[in-house]
Formats: structure tokens, sequence, C-alpha cells
């Protein structure tokens, strides 16, 4: 089997040659250093590590960069915040709907089409934040909460173009990728909005990114974070479900897979499991993580964007623990 004939396999319930495998993680600072460069770094990551699917992960304040919120790359080579977009509540009415054209997402755009030349049969996905998570890039979490509850409107009105900005750009992705990664950022976290906040502030408007990517093979939604609305969530149209099983408050493998036996499970291995001075808790989660599948509707995963100083060796263990 090549890799998309092992993770649409997989994911469906089909019994394949073995556990698919993927991890993601930031390049700092080749992600802001043009199309090819971050083509080029993650064509390699991919390769080295044997990865079944690419999640194709930009600088995360691409999604911001269009409204005017700026980063800069620090000596440490990670971004650092410089201005957000909204300021004010008065700022959200500058917020309105933008073109595919964006610099920013052109340069997404033209990255996985290097990517998808290269690696014709790995899956790959376009990492998208759900439009609450945008607004948070925007204007940062704090702000976008006070305003949700005092400014409804104006934030609701920035939502509304937001989700329209991305419904669009997720069409144009899915031109060069399998689907979509619809990522909750920490939005969906019961500890964050209540049940009703979400679903009128969230559900709403996640629905409408997936839209534009409707008929893609593998749109994905990932639920960040411990506390997350894993399987009340399951529901969106996608082919599966991606979070991090080790985290508090968070179904496991076994339990999601029994509730919710129409979508796979993407997930399995904690952060702490990659950065051990030893493969021998990746190898112990793998072994875990079988006994809870049974090898079906599963891709073994990280749960989240792996840490940059993840260890090599531990990422290639827990992948050759899966063969048993």
């Amino acid at each position: 089997m090549n890799s998309r004939e092992r993770v649409t396999g997989a994911l469906g319930g089909q019994k394949v040659d073995r556990v698919p495998f993927a991890v993601w993680r930031h390049f700092y600072p080749d992600e802001n250093e043009g199309a090819a460069k971050l083509a080029e770094t993650t064509i390699a990551f991919t390769k080295r590590h044997q990865l079944d699917l690419i999640k194709y992960n930009p600088r995360a304040h691409y999604h911001a960069e269009p409204w005017g919120t700026r980063y800069r790359y620090g000596k440490d080579g990670h971004p650092v915040l410089e201005r957000y977009a909204v300021r004010k509540p008065e700022d959200w009415a500058r917020i309105g709907r933008k073109s595919v054209r964006e610099p920013a997402f052109q340069e997404l755009l033209s990255g996985m089409r290097l990517v998808r030349e290269i690696l014709p049969d790995t899956p790959l996905v376009a990492t998208i934040f759900t439009p609450l998570g945008v607004l948070e890039r925007l204007a940062g979490a704090e702000r976008v909460l006070a305003d949700l509850r005092a400014h409804t409107d104006a934030v609701v009105a920035a939502l509304d173009a937001v989700a329209e900005t991305f419904a669009e750009l997720a069409a144009a992705c899915i031109e060069y990728a399998d689907g979509i990664f619809l990522a909750t950022t920490v939005w969906a976290r019961r500890d964050t909005l209540d049940e009703g906040e979400y679903r009128r502030f969230g559900t709403e408007y996640d629905l409408r990114v997936l839209a534009g990517a409707r008929g893609a093979a593998l749109n994905i939604l990932h639920v960040c974070g411990p506390r997350a609305r894993v399987v009340e969530l399951a529901h969106y149209p996608v082919a599966a479900v991606s979070w991090n099983p080790r985290l508090a408050e968070n179904p496991d493998l076994a339990a999601f897979l029994a509730a919710v036996p129409s979508r796979g499970a993407i997930g399995g291995f904690s952060d702490e499991a990659f950065l051990a001075s030893t493969p021998a808790l990746a190898k112990r989660e793998a072994r875990d993580d079988l006994a809870q599948t049974g090898a079906r509707r599963w891709l073994a995963a990280g749960g989240c964007t792996i840490p940059i100083d993840s260890r090599p060796e531990n990422i290639d263990a827990a992948r050759g623990a899966l063969s048993g």
C-alpha cells in the first residue's frame, strides 16, 4: 500500500498492511522564509520519518496577516507578537472579507502545490483555524472573550467575514490537498465557552469553513487541548477527528471509537513520548494504543503539533512500535 491507500483504508475501518503514522511540527524560522523553503523542509521531514500524512504547517499567524496582525521572528527563531489587528472594540468593524489573492494565502497554496508535486502519494491536508481561532490571532483570546459578551454584534460581523474568507481559502486548498485540518485552538475546551456559546459562536462558523472543502476525501477536525469537546463535535462532516487522548477529561481512543462509529481517530502519543531521553515511553504508548484500537479506524499521531525539540529517534521508535 502507498500512504494514501493506507490512510484512507485505515480511517475507513479496513484492514491495512500497517497502522498509518504521522507527526507534524513547526519549523522556525523556515516557515517565514517563503513557500519554497517551508515546502523543502516539510518534504525532508516527511521522508526522514516515513510519515503517512502531511499536515502542512505554515506559520500560525498567516491566518491574521491579511487584516494587519504582525509578528517578527526573535533571536531564538520563534515568532513574537508585534501588534494585533484589533486593539479596541471599534476595530472589529475593520475586519471584512478577504480574497485568496492575499499574499499569506498565496504562499500557503504555493507551498502545498510544491509538496504535492514531490510527494503525490502521501495525503496532504491544509491547516486552517476555526473562525474563533482566527479571531484570537486578530485580537488575543482575552479581548475576543470580553468583546463576544460586551460587543456581540461587532464580533459576530467579524466572525461572518472570517468564515467567508476561510471557506473560500478551503476551496482553493483542496485543489492541491486531500482536505483541510480544521483546528479549534482553545475555543472548543469546556472551560473556555459554555455549550450554548460554542454552538452559537463556534459550530455555526466552523461548518461554513468546512463547507468550502465539501467533497474533499480527508477533511479532519482537530479539537485542541484538555477538557475538549471531542465527541460532541464529531458530527462535523469530516473523515476523522484529531485530539490528544492523554490530556485531562478527554476520551481515550477506545472510548471515542465506541462512541463515534462513523469517524476515524487521529492521535495517541503524548508530547512526553517524543521528548523523553529514551524511546521507552513512545513504545509503551504505542502498545497501549494498539490494544485500545485493534489497529482499526486509527491513524497514530501526536496529540497536536509536536514540540520542536522532539527527539528524532523517539519519533522513529513510535512508528516502529506500531508494527509489533
